[in-house]
């Protein structure tokens, strides 16, 4: 029966790959306190959101912040994500249902569904069921901003808004 041997170069090699995988630092995952931090986060974007105050939401965002909203190019920055805002959603609510906070380090993601409330011209509204994906990045004040945010609905185009919402009661500005 012959015997293997490792050879002195294949040892060498993965001794090497072994070596740089040790070096490589270690990025904790997120701590519960800062998924609690990004759970108060995502309750004050809701909240900025549903009172329309479009700067104020704005600075949830990093400065350099992209937003892709449906059917659109993609909005860079505070000052162009406010005037969006304030062009396309005026007078709209929001309510979310968290489905995921992920990441490590200064990074995290938050995936989840979404109600909008659109007001329909006659004292109503019609609801516009969809979800959602935003990227955070912790600040060194502690903070979690929206570096990059991607929502979209689940109606077809053209479709008829919902008259309810499925995980959230009417928004009380609209009842």
């Amino acid at each position: 029966m012959r015997r293997r041997t490792v050879k002195p170069h294949n040892f060498a090699a993965v001794l090497f790959i072994a070596a740089l995988t040790a070096c490589q630092p270690h990025v904790p995952e997120l701590s519960p306190d800062n998924r609690v931090t990004i759970e108060a986060a995502l309750a004050e974007w809701v909240e900025t959101y549903s009172r329309n105050d479009w700067e104020a939401l704005a600075m949830l965002f990093t400065p350099d912040a992209v937003m892709m909203p449906p059917n659109g190019s993609a909005v860079t920055g505070r000052d162009a994500i406010a005037a969006w805002e304030n062009e396309y959603e005026a007078g709209f609510r929001i309510a979310f249902e968290l489905a995921a906070i992920e990441g490590s380090g200064d990074l995290a993601y938050v995936r989840g569904r979404s109600c909008v409330f659109i007001p329909d011209g006659a004292g109503g509204y019609g609801v516009d069921l969809g979800k959602f994906l935003e990227v955070r990045r912790r600040q060194p004040d502690g903070d979690w901003l929206i570096e990059a945010d991607i929502f979209n609905s689940d109606l077809p185009v053209g479709g008829a808004l919902l008259p309810d919402c499925p995980f959230a009661e009417t928004p009380p500005s609209l009842q």
